[in-house]
């Protein structure tokens, strides 16, 4: 079983109780709390201008590809 096929079943057995989802809502508010992303503009910045335009380019080309798409299906 896919990690996205475990998520669904689970989603669609705290759907049937409301006090679950209750537990559920504030279980995932205190996680969005505790996982704050740290930003790192300044250190990106900071490179700004260090690299040729072909190189930029080419690592564009590779976050899109890999990261720019959604494995299986989302509902």
């Amino acid at each position: 079983m896919t990690i996205q096929e475990k998520i669904d079943k689970d989603v669609a057995w705290v759907s049937r109780s409301s006090s679950m989802q209750a537990k559920l809502l504030d279980f995932l508010q205190s996680l969005k709390i505790q996982t704050s992303p740290i930003r790192n503009v300044e250190r990106v910045l900071s490179h700004a201008g260090t690299v040729d335009d072909s190189a930029a380019n080419e690592v564009t080309q590779i976050i899109n590809a890999e990261f720019g798409k959604i494995d299986g299906e989302w509902h």
